[in-house]
């Protein structure tokens, strides 16, 4: 757990292993009383995962997903979409209390997307994730292995490397906003993304 006092409000961060199963039973000890709850996600991500019951029509898993899950395997059991996201989301909404979206909706992500990623850049993700089911990476722990897959894809795709620190700025600004009218949060943001995003934080 991070954290930070922004405006007069306490800001916890918990760090979490996307995908990782074991994942969601450390949400679930690290979870306490907040004004304030927020997840790095679209409205449209909260809603998927709040109503999950038939999440395998909607929910799209793409290549690299699916070789980062392999990866993850050597940790133990692993499942998409994000079991510490929904468990999260879960505990959440049994008290009663609003999951606040950290990140854009869809429509400004698609947006944000098309302008930043080339067509080139996109074809190349089928290379990228083949070149990275090949790779060994020796992180030795979930949280190294997520960083390292993080920035195999960042370098490799420099484009997603721009789209992942836009998505850092836009969270840290929402955490900011919350901090205006609340006394304390807790946010729930995959590891990748922390340090990114704590780094605007405390500027």
């Amino acid at each position: 757990m991070i954290s930070l006092e922004i405006n007069g409000c306490k800001v916890d961060i918990l760090p979490i292993v996307n995908g990782l199963v074991s994942e969601a039973e450390r949400v679930r000890q690290e979870f306490s009383e907040h004004e304030a709850y927020g997840v790095a996600l679209s409205i449209e991500g909260i809603q998927c995962l709040k109503n999950r019951r038939n999440i395998q029509d909607v929910f799209d898993v793409s290549e690299l997903d699916m070789v980062y899950a392999k990866h993850m395997e050597r940790f133990g059991e692993v499942e998409i979409p994000s079991p510490a996201m929904y468990t999260f989301i879960d505990l959440v909404t049994e008290r009663d209390k609003l999951c606040i979206p950290l990140d854009m909706n869809e429509s400004d992500f698609t947006d944000m997307y098309t302008k930043t990623v080339g067509t080139m850049e996109f074809i190349r993700e089928h290379g990228v994730a083949k070149k990275g089911m090949k790779r060994i990476f020796d992180g030795s722990t979930p949280e190294k292995l997520a960083k390292q897959w993080d920035a195999f894809v960042n370098s490799s795709i420099k484009s997603y490397g721009k789209l992942a620190e836009k998505r850092e700025e836009y969270i840290a600004n929402e955490i900011k906003d919350v901090t205006n009218y609340r006394r304390s949060l807790l946010a729930i943001v995959e590891v990748e993304r922390v340090d990114g995003i704590v780094e605007r934080l405390s500027e």
